[in-house]
C-alpha cells in the first residue's frame, strides 16, 4: 500500500513522518511494529475495522488510526477499562493514561477516525454484534487465561482470514497461548516483527 496522507513536506518520507508521529506518544512500541500496525490497517475498508486491546496513552492507537486515515478508511476501535491494574512487567496503569490516551488523540488527529470502547475485553466482546473485525491486536493483560479469554472473546466477531497480532509475543504466556492457537490449527503464522506476533484466522 502507499504511505497514508498526513501534513508533510512535499519531499518528506511519509512513512518517516508517520512515525515520528507516532513515536511522540508515550509507549513501547517499536517503530517497525508501528509501521506494521499502520500498513494493515491501510487495507482494511470499511464496513470491516481494526480493534486493538489494550492501548496504555495511545501510540499504537495513533499508528493504527493514522495508517486508517490514509488507507482505505476503516474505523479503529480501541478497548480498554482503564482500571487500576499492575502489568506484567510490574507496571501500574489506570485512569491517568486514559487522560493521556484522550490527549494524544486529540493531538495527532486521528481522534474521529478512532471509537474508544472503556469496556473490558470480554464486556465489549459481549455487545459488539458483527463479525468484521479484520484485525485483532491483542495488548491486554499478558496472563495465559486472560490472553486465551481475549481471543476467544472476538473470535466470533472475526472476518474470514482476519489478522491477529499478539504483541509481546516473547512473555511466556502469551507465547503459550499463541503457540497453542496455532498447534490446533485456529491460526496460521504470518511472520514475526519485534515482539509483535502476526498470525491469519486460519479457513
Amino acid at each position: 500500500m502507499n504511505p497514508p496522507t498526513i501534513a508533510r513536506s512535499a519531499s518528506a518520507d511519509p512513512w518517516s513522518e508517520l512515525l515520528d508521529t507516532v513515536e511522540s506518544v508515550e509507549g513501547w512500541l517499536a517503530r517497525s511494529e508501528a509501521r506494521l500496525l499502520a500498513e494493515l490497517a491501510g487495507t482494511i475498508a470499511p464496513p470491516h475495522c481494526a480493534l486493538e486491546i489494550g492501548n496504555y496513552r495511545g501510540r499504537s492507537t495513533v499508528a493504527l488510526g493514522l495508517g486508517a486515515r490514509g488507507g482505505k478508511g476503516a474505523r479503529v476501535y480501541s478497548v480498554d477499562p482503564h482500571h487500576e491494574f499492575i502489568g506484567a512487567r510490574g507496571g501500574r496503569f489506570g485512569g491517568e493514561d486514559q487522560a493521556q490516551l484522550y490527549a494524544n488523540l486529540a493531538r495527532t488527529g486521528v481522534g474521529p477516525q478512532v471509537n474508544v470502547v472503556g469496556l473490558d475485553s470480554i464486556a465489549a466482546a459481549r455487545a459488539w454484534s458483527s463479525a468484521n473485525v479484520a484485525l485483532f491486536f491483542v495488548d491486554g493483560d499478558h496472563r495465559y487465561e486472560a490472553v486465551r479469554a481475549d481471543f476467544e472473546a472476538w473470535r466470533p466477531h472475526m472476518a474470514p482470514r482476519a489478522q491477529v497480532l499478539f504483541d509481546d509475543a516473547d512473555f511466556v504466556d502469551v507465547e503459550r497461548a499463541l503457540n497453542e492457537l496455532v498447534e490446533g490449527g485456529v491460526l496460521v503464522r504470518r511472520g514475526r516483527t519485534g515482539k509483535i506476533a502476526w498470525c491469519e484466522l486460519a479457513g
